[in-house]
């Protein structure tokens, strides 16, 4: 189908691969069978020629709407190392997208008619394996091993337990790195996403880039992810700057930065103000709050009253 309109149909039939086949069948009879259709020798070559461009033109576009389709469904594999994030001091990387346009909403628009939605969901063949699967995790494991195996050679392969649609990024088959200059961070920026889709992942993958760029990186984690605390540990004796990391945790002070916050004073009555100030002084409570000020103030006195 032609190109020249405004207006897509990718979620159809790669009906470009009959004229393909078509046209490859036409020029094998040119060359092998010229008398079959009338050709001499001569022109017979030219003719396959025509016929051979015809169908590998035709074949790369069927092939994209095919692609188009598959991306819909499952997204390619996309694995980076530590080693093989770019760090640059101008550049920040994000990972890999592309530009959203009007295209976009279009193609995301399209697939969510009714009609297209074979095209969308998993074809019978994989929910059968789902359901074998199921069946014989007792009675034969290894069989449902062999259908969750993740590998290209699987044709049933689980779809990646990574969430969210994967239409948003399968309406674009041809994805780039993005990247964000460095002096766009001036601002604040918000990520949006529900749980398990890989918030923490892109938070890792920025702390890693400040941390090997040498910059002052400082995490707040309130939920407190062990996987970004090792993260980051990691990160900083990678980049040789373990003597400069601090971990402040209040449930593992054996590994956490402690402050004794009674440690230093000018009054020694500053250190009964300090324990006393965290009770109420409101109501009843002001009576134990003087009292136990005054209870401090005594013990903190003591040492200092031998010598």
């Amino acid at each position: 189908m032609s190109n020249r309109y405004v207006i897509e149909a990718l979620l159809r039939p790669a009906v470009e691969l009959n004229t393909a086949v078509v046209s490859g069948m036409a020029a094998y009879v040119c060359v092998q069978a010229p008398w079959a259709v009338a050709l001499a020798p001569s022109v017979s070559y030219v003719t396959a020629a025509g016929f051979a461009a015809l169908a590998v033109t035709r074949t790369h576009q069927g092939m994209k709407i095919i692609r188009y389709r598959r991306n819909l469904r499952r997204l390619p594999r996309y694995v980076m190392s530590t080693k093989q994030i770019p760090v640059s001091h101008r550049r920040l990387f994000l990972g890999r997208g592309f530009r959203w346009t009007q295209k976009h909403t279009q193609r995301l628009q399209d697939t969510l008619r009714p009609e297209v939605a074979r095209y969308l969901q998993p074809n019978r063949f994989y929910l059968g394996a789902r359901q074998l699967e199921m069946m014989t995790e007792h009675r034969l494991p290894w069989l449902g091993k062999l259908l969750s195996a993740d590998t290209p050679l699987n044709p049933v392969r689980p779809l990646p337990p990574v969430g969210g649609n994967p239409a948003l990024h399968g309406i674009e088959p041809d994805e780039k790195d993005v990247t964000l200059a460095l002096g766009e961070r001036v601002g604040h920026t918000v990520v949006y996403g529900t749980t398990r889709v890989g918030k923490t992942r892109l938070a890792e993958l920025l702390v890693t880039q400040d941390i090997r760029r040498g910059e002052v990186t400082i995490v707040f984690d309130p939920k407190g992810d062990a996987d970004l605390m090792k993260r980051v540990w990691a990160e900083a004796h990678r980049a040789g700057r373990g003597d400069e990391l601090y971990i402040f945790h209040l449930g593992w002070p054996e590994i956490s930065a402690r402050y004794n916050a009674v440690g230093r004073f000018g009054r020694v009555s500053e250190v009964a103000s300090r324990v006393a100030g965290q009770l109420s002084g409101e109501g009843n409570s002001a009576a134990f709050r003087e009292f136990a000020w005054r209870f401090v103030n005594i013990i903190a006195r003591s040492p200092g009253r031998p010598g």
